[in-house]
C-alpha cells in the first residue's frame, strides 16, 4: 500500500470516528432529556394555571350574581308583601330594585363570558395533555431501541479507534504528522488526483508532482492548499 493510501485509510477511519462520536453524543442527549417534551410539559402546566384562573373568575362571577339576585328578591318580597307601608321607603326600594336589573344583566353576561372562557381553557388543556402524553409515549417506545443503538455505537467506536491506532502505527510517523497538521485546516486533508489537478482546490499540480501522486512512490502535497494528493 502506498504512503498516500495509508493516509486515506487513516482519514476514512477518522471520519468514521467523528460520525460515531456524534451519534453517541446525540443518543446520550436524547436519552438524558427531551427539550420538546419539556416545552410540552411547560405548556400543560401553563394551560392548567389558566383553567384554574378562569374557574376562579367564573365562580366569583357566579357568587356576585347570586348575591345581587338575592337582594333583588328581598326587595321584591318587601315591596309586595305589605310589610312596608311608608311611601318614601317603598319608592326607595323600587329605585334600588330598578338599579339592580341592569347589574343582574351585566353580571349574567360576564358569567357567560367566564364560563365560555373556562370551557375554552379546559379544551386547550386537554389538547396540551394529549400532546404531552403522545410525546411521553413516543419516548417510552424509543428508549429501548435508542439504548441498543447507543451500546452498538459505543462498541463500534472502540473498535474503530483501535483500527485507527493500528493504521497510524502502520504509516510513517512523519506522514501521520503531515496528515494531522493538514487536517486541522482542511477536511478532507487527503484528496484524489483529478486529471492533473488537486481534488481539493482543483488547481493544477506540476507534471512531476502529478506523476509522483499517480505512482504512489512519494507523499505529494498540493503547493496551493497543502492537501495530500493521492493518485
Amino acid at each position: 500500500m502506498s504512503r498516500g493510501a495509508d493516509l486515506l485509510t487513516l482519514q476514512r477511519l477518522d471520519e468514521r470516528i467523528g460520525s460515531l462520536r456524534a451519534e453517541v453524543t446525540d443518543l446520550e442527549a436524547a436519552l438524558s432529556g427531551d427539550a420538546e417534551l419539556d416545552r410540552l410539559r411547560s405548556g400543560t402546566a401553563g394551560a392548567q394555571a389558566v383553567v384554574q384562573s378562569e374557574e376562579v373568575a367564573a365562580k366569583q362571577a357566579e357568587l356576585r350574581l347570586a348575591e345581587v339576585r338575592r337582594r333583588a328578591r328581598q326587595l321584591e318580597r318587601r315591596l309586595y308583601d305589605g310589610s312596608v307601608r311608608n311611601p318614601q321607603d317603598l319608592l326607595g326600594m323600587q329605585r334600588e330594585l330598578d338599579a339592580l336589573q341592569p347589574q343582574i344583566q351585566g353580571l349574567e353576561a360576564r358569567l357567560l363570558e367566564r364560563m365560555e372562557a373556562a370551557e375554552g381553557a379546559d379544551a386547550r388543556l386537554g389538547e396540551a395533555r394529549a400532546a404531552q402524553g403522545e410525546r411521553e409515549e413516543g419516548r417510552r417506545t424509543q428508549e429501548g431501541p435508542r439504548r441498543e443503538r447507543l451500546a452498538a455505537a459505543r462498541q463500534t467506536l472502540v473498535e474503530t479507534e483501535t483500527a485507527r491506532a493500528a493504521a497510524a502505527a502502520a504509516a510513517l510517523p512523519a506522514d501521520v504528522r503531515i496528515y494531522e497538521r493538514v487536517a486541522v485546516h482542511w477536511r478532507p486533508a487527503v484528496v484524489r488526483l483529478e486529471g492533473h489537478s488537486c481534488g481539493g482546490c482543483h488547481l493544477p499540480l506540476g507534471i512531476r508532482e502529478a506523476n509522483l501522486a499517480r505512482s504512489g512512490g512519494a507523499l505529494v502535497q498540493c503547493s496551493k492548499c497543502d492537501r495530500v494528493v493521492v493518485g
